[in-house]
C-alpha cells in the first residue's frame, strides 16, 4: 500500500471507479455483496485480513494503471495533458475517469473534457476493462451543474456519433430515465429531462426494452418522473 493512503480512501476509491455490484464481482467477499456501504466494508475489512489484502491488492493494481496512463497522471498532477501519441484505449479510459473525478462545469468542460474527447476517434469503442461504455459512463456520471453545462460531455458524445440506442450495457434512455429516479428517489435534487431531450433528438427510440422488458416509460412510471412520463408517454393516435 501506498505510504499514508488509509483503508476508508481505498474502499471510497473503489466504490467510486467500479460501483458495488462491479468491486463485488471482482473482489466477492461479503461486505460488498451484500446492502454495501463504506461504514459496513471498513467494519468487515478490518476484521478480515484476508479480505482486507484482496481489496488492498486490487486498489494497488488500479492505481499503478491509472499511473500508467499519461492523461490520468497529468491529470492527478493538475496538469494539462499533453495527447499526443496516446493510444485510443488510453483515452477512452481517461474520459471514463475523469467522469468519475473530475467536476464538469465550464472551465474543466473546455480546458479536459472535450479536448480529450477530440481525440477520440470512436466514441462507441468500448475498452475491455471499463465496466460501460462512453455514453453510459456520462450518463451515470451526470451531476447538477450550472446553465447548459451539465449536460455536455453527453451532448459533445451524441454529437459525435454515440449509439443512443446501443444495449451493450443498458439502453441510454433508459439508463438516463432510471439516474433520474435514483437522484429523485435519494432527494439529491430535482429530476431533470435534459439528457432525456438529448436522446430522443438523436433518435434513441423510446419503444427500446431491455432484457427484462423494461422500457424507459416503465422505469419513468415506477420513479413517478411525472415530467418523463409526459415526455415517452406515446401521442395517442388521430
Amino acid at each position: 500500500m501506498p505510504p499514508g493512503v488509509t483503508l476508508e480512501q481505498v474502499v471510497r476509491h473503489l466504490h467510486t471507479e467500479y460501483g458495488w455490484e462491479e468491486l463485488a464481482r471482482r473482489i466477492p467477499v461479503r461486505c460488498f455483496q451484500r446492502d454495501p456501504s463504506v461504514t459496513s466494508s471498513l467494519k468487515f475489512l478490518r476484521k478480515t485480513p484476508w479480505a482486507r489484502e484482496q481489496v488492498e491488492t486490487e486498489y494497488v493494481r488500479l492505481a499503478r494503471r491509472e499511473d500508467a496512463n499519461p492523461v490520468i497522471d497529468a491529470l492527478k498532477r493538475g496538469q494539462v495533458p499533453d495527447l499526443t501519441g496516446v493510444t485510443q484505449t488510453r483515452l477512452h479510459a481517461a474520459l471514463a475517469w475523469m467522469l468519475r473525478h473530475v467536476p464538469q462545469n465550464a472551465v474543466n468542460l473546455s480546458t479536459y473534457f472535450l479536448p480529450t474527447l477530440a481525440a477520440v476517434q470512436d466514441v462507441n469503442f468500448w475498452p475491455a476493462e471499463e465496466t460501460m461504455p462512453l455514453l453510459g459512463r456520462a450518463i451515470e456520471q451526470s451531476h447538477p451543474g450550472e446553465g447548459d453545462y451539465e449536460a455536455g460531455v453527453v451532448a459533445d458524445l451524441l454529437r459525435r456519433g454515440a449509439d443512443a440506442n446501443d444495449g451493450r450495457y443498458w439502453p441510454p434512455l433508459l439508463h438516463a430515465v432510471d439516474v433520474e429516479g435514483r437522484a429523485y428517489q435519494g432527494r439529491t435534487r430535482a429530476p431533470r429531462t435534459d439528457l432525456l431531450d438529448l436522446l430522443l433528438a438523436h433518435g434513441a427510440d423510446p419503444a427500446v426494452t431491455d432484457a427484462e422488458g423494461h422500457t424507459a416509460l416503465s422505469i419513468a412510471q415506477a420513479y413517478d418522473l411525472r415530467a418523463a412520463v409526459n415526455k415517452l408517454t406515446p401521442s395517442p393516435s388521430t
